[in-house]
């Protein structure tokens, strides 16, 4: 069974305090990354059929969602190779639902019900979708952006399944989509 959600005022104020200030997270980053190194692993292969500056967002955005899982405290376990078989496998199951990649895209993952921790994948999607270019950084393409959406989700499921929250955590039980204006970079 999924824990309990981080509330995505917290999760939006953790992505917004890594998003602001990288050099002070970018060693916390790092360190996650080679603790989850199937994860990583993952991301890695993956990335392969990505285009170039979407294989780079894939793989810091998957570095912000673990760290948001260690500022939530706890204890977070590396993922194995079956449970993230397992969970590539679930998201599979749902392309013909999810597809096309269009404006339309976020709304139909949204509605996916079985979504662990789903205010950390909202706040994904806000980045990869609703969230303004800054002038340093390349547009991503929808379908690309789809991909890294993917990736984003397996992490997140896999993440969760091994995520054993600090003693006395609540979280929340029930989704609502919150709708966060984003702000440019």
């Amino acid at each position: 069974m999924p824990n309990a959600f981080i509330p995505r005022a917290i999760v939006h104020e953790w992505s917004e305090q890594i998003g602001n200030n990288p050099p002070e997270h970018q060693a916390a980053l790092s360190r996650l990354l080679r603790d989850q190194r199937r994860l990583s692993k993952f991301v890695e292969e993956n990335r392969e059929s990505l285009q170039p500056a979407s294989a780079g967002v894939s793989m810091y955005l998957v570095g912000v969602i673990i760290r948001m899982f260690e500022l939530a405290g706890g204890r977070l376990r590396g993922g194995t190779w079956e449970q993230i078989r397992a969970a590539s496998g679930r998201i599979e199951n749902e392309l013909a639902n999810l597809l096309p990649a269009d404006d339309k895209f976020p709304e139909r993952v949204r509605a996916v019900a079985w979504r662990s921790q789903p205010h950390i994948l909202d706040e994904a999607l806000m980045a990869l979708f609703d969230r303004p270019t800054g002038e340093n950084e390349a547009d991503i393409a929808m379908g690309e952006k789809a991909k890294v959406t993917f990736l984003l989700w397996a992490a997140i499921e896999v993440l969760d399944q091994n995520w054993t929250p600090k003693p006395g955590w609540t979280g929340e039980t029930a989704y609502k989509y919150v709708k966060i204006e984003p702000t440019a970079k």
